[in-house]
């Protein structure tokens, strides 16, 4: 019995490791290709997901995260915070301009449009949002205009909102919860208007806002992957050359924990760490592209904009409020342990609670079993 236990817990560890070097699984965003998804489905019940193994990477990625905090503020004493200069800011803002109207020229040129839809037109900012609207193509391509233009931020801002919010009338407000750093693209180019960037302080809070809304997106598909595991592995039944030989259920969980981890780290790194959690996220969403295509390539630009956006950046009042007035490495290896745990408890929490009252107020019954997987549909 000993035995086995200690050769389960090795392959699990063995699972770890293996997915460090298999990022594909991690950050190919499931619900593009797994086929339409029923939002009202109930999530995986809690006494499934706190899983032996979900307990073993929790202990595990925690672990890795506290030394990473430790060693980080270490680092902070040779490495010092990067001010928040006019240049840095002038060079943020050309590459998130251009990168948002290279996106937009992508979605109304349609090449970003999921291969199962049959008779779609078009995308409305990602990939599965489909559409059959002839102007919503036309409202893209005049963002893409409009952002390059500072005097029209506001407008083109207007425009991002406006596509946000026709998700929220198709898909509902739930599930535009995975797309949250559109909202935080679209304050980013507001506070852009060169009025607004002289007369509101919030504007100095630009790239932070970009940055806590991407985190906040990237660990919400993470849980995601804890409580509807079957998405993933509907897209792991395509590409099972990625699990490295193990059960999909497992990937799907060290999956979740590997683009949790780094992606908290965007939250609480300081000017080194922050930016290794950047190029390692961005590393492996461009390692991502060539298993899964086109679709990978043009709606992962804005991820990756921002990504960019915060490693030219580094650290800015968004990681120091989060991390908290800490500056030895043991103090800080306790504090960011504990703000680990914490949000993933909470998000954790907040996904099972948002869900049931999501699917009460379309007015749906609330299942209470967890559906067997779906077989993934033909890509």
């Amino acid at each position: 019995m000993k035995h086995s236990l200690h050769r389960l817990q090795r392959r699990h560890g063995l699972a770890v490791l293996a997915l460090f070097f298999l990022p594909n699984a991690a950050h190919a965003h499931v619900k593009w290709f797994c086929g339409p998804i029923d939002a009202s489905l109930p999530p995986a019940p809690l006494s499934q997901v706190l899983s032996q193994l979900f307990f073993t990477c929790l202990v595990g990625f925690a672990g890795l995260v506290a030394v990473g905090g430790g060693l980080d503020a270490l680092l902070a004493r040779i490495v010092p915070a990067t001010r928040e200069g006019a240049r840095r800011g002038i060079v943020v803002d050309i590459v998130v301009r251009i990168g948002l109207a290279v996106y937009a020229v992508c979605l109304w040129r349609n090449l970003a449009v999921v291969l199962w839809a049959d008779d779609a037109t078009g995308s409305v900012l990602t990939p599965e949002m489909v559409n059959r609207a002839h102007w919503i193509g036309l409202l893209q391509l005049v963002i893409a205009g409009m952002v390059l233009v500072p005097r029209l931020s506001l407008a083109a801002s207007a425009g991002l909102f406006t596509l946000f919010a026709i998700g929220v009338a198709r898909f509902g407000p739930f599930y535009m919860i995975d797309y949250l750093f559109f909202v935080g693209l679209a304050i980013y180019v507001a506070l852009g208007q060169p009025v607004l960037r002289r007369r509101i302080h919030i504007a100095s809070w630009r790239v932070s806002i970009l940055t806590g809304s991407l985190s906040l997106s990237l660990m919400w598909t993470a849980v995601e992957k804890f409580l509807f595991p079957q998405w993933t592995i509907a897209v792991l039944l395509h590409h099972p050359g990625i699990t490295a030989g193990f059960p999909f259920p497992s990937v799907a969980t060290i999956a979740g924990f590997v683009e949790f981890s780094l992606s908290f780290y965007l939250l609480v790194g300081r000017a080194v760490l922050v930016r290794i959690a950047a190029v390692l996220l961005a590393g492996v969403f461009i390692m991502a592209m060539p298993e899964f295509g086109m679709v990978d390539v043009v709606g992962h630009i804005p991820v990756l904009i921002i990504l960019v956006a915060t490693l030219l950046q580094g650290e800015t009042r968004l990681q120091q409020v989060f991390r908290g007035p800490v500056s030895s490495p043991w103090a800080s290896a306790r504090a960011v342990l504990i703000r680990y745990v914490a949000i993933l408890t909470v998000l954790m929490s907040l996904y099972y609670g948002l869900h049931a009252l999501s699917v009460w107020a379309e007015g749906k019954p609330v299942a209470l079993s967890q559906p067997s997987p779906p077989s993934a549909r033909p890509l």
